[in-house]
C-alpha cells in the first residue's frame, strides 16, 4: 500500500511553500524508499509513525531535509510522514539558522525553534487528522515568519525565482545586473547565503526539472526532454547525472523509480517572470 497525497498551503504561505504532502507505505517485507535526489528546496518532515534512519542512525521525530547530494534512507517495512515542501531558499524566512548551514543536514524542530518546536510536536501528537495537523503547522509557521522575516531578504526571493523558473533563459551575469550588483558581489553574496554558488543552483534546477518531467510523464525515451532543457546532447546529460547522483540514467530510470518517487505534479501555475 502506498499513499502520496498533496495539500495546498494557505494563500499567504503559498509564496514560500509549494505543498504539504503525506507519504505512507507499508509492506510485509523491508523495502527501499525512493532516493532523494539533489534539489534546490528544503522539506520539513514530521513522522506520523517511527522516524526513518540513514546508515542505521535514527533521525529526529521532525527534521529538515535539504539535499545537495543524493541521499538514501534505510530500508523499512512501514513509513508514514507528513512533509512541508518549501520553495527554493524560502525556509530562511522562518528561522534564525542560516540557510547555508541547512544543506545536507537534518536539523530537528527542537534545534531550530527550541521550546517552541517541542511544544509544536506535543501539540501534533495530541490531535488527529492530517488536515488538523496541517492547520497547526501552518499557524506555527506564520508565527515564526512574523518573528524572523526581514524585508531586505525579499530581493533574494526574486533572484531565486529568476534562477529557478527561467534557468534556461538567464545567465548569472544578466541576473546580477538585474539585481544591481557586480558579478563578483552577486556570486559572493549568493554563496554566503545559500551555501552553493548561483551556477550550482542553476545546474541543480535544470537537472531537477528534467528528472521530474521524465518520471511524471513516464518517458524512458527522454532525449527530447533533455535537449529542450538546455543539455547539448545525451552525453552531456549522462555526465551531469553521474556527477550529481553517482549513477547513470540507465541505472536510475527503473520501473521501481517510475512507480515510486517524491516528485509531484504542480499545484500552481508557473509564475510570471519578475524584474529583479
Amino acid at each position: 500500500m502506498t499513499r502520496n497525497e498533496s495539500y495546498k498551503p494557505t494563500k499567504f504561505l503559498s509564496k514560500y511553500i509549494d505543498r504539504f504532502y503525506i507519504f505512507e507505505k507499508s509492506s510485509a517485507d523491508y523495502f527501499e524508499l525512493p532516493s532523494v535526489l539533489p534539489g534546490t528546496g528544503l522539506e520539513l518532515v514530521f513522522y506520523l509513525d517511527k522516524p526513518l534512519s540513514i546508515n542505521k542512525k535514527i533521525l529526529p521525530k521532525s527534521h529538515t531535509v535539504c539535499p545537495r547530494n543524493i541521499l538514501n534512507f534505510d530500508k523499512e517495512k512501514n513509513v508514514s510522514l507528513l512533509s512541508v515542501r518549501f520553495k527554493s531558499g524560502a525556509f530562511r524566512h522562518f528561522t534564525s539558522v542560516p540557510f547555508s548551514e541547512l544543506n545536507d543536514n537534518y536539523f530537528s524542530v527542537q534545534n531550530l525553534w527550541k521550546s517552541k518546536g517541542n511544544n509544536l510536536l506535543n501539540k501534533l501528537e495530541n490531535i488527529s487528522g492530517i488536515q488538523n495537523k496541517v492547520k497547526v503547522i501552518e499557524s506555527f509557521l506564520i508565527s515564526n515568519f512574523k518573528e524572523y522575516h526581514k524585508d531586505e531578504d525579499d530581493k533574494w526571493d526574486l533572484v531565486l525565482d529568476e534562477l529557478y523558473y527561467n534557468f534556461d533563459s538567464n545567465t548569472i551575469d544578466l541576473i546580477s545586473q538585474k539585481a544591481n550588483l557586480s558579478l563578483r558581489q552577486f556570486e559572493r553574496s549568493f554563496k554566503s547565503q545559500f551555501g552553493i554558488t548561483a551556477k550550482e543552483f542553476q545546474k541543480i534546477t535544470r537537472f531537477q526539472d528534467v528528472i521530474k518531467k521524465i518520471l511524471l510523464n513516464r518517458k524512458s525515451d527522454y532525449l527530447d526532454t533533455i535537449l529542450d532543457n538546455g543539455y547539448f546532447d545525451q552525453s552531456h546529460f549522462i555526465k551531469e547525472f553521474k556527477s550529481l547522483t553517482k549513477k547513470t540514467p540507465l541505472e536510475y530510470f527503473t520501473k521501481e523509480n517510475f512507480d515510486s518517487h517524491f516528485y509531484h505534479k504542480s499545484l500552481n501555475k508557473k509564475p510570471v517572470a519578475n524584474n529583479v
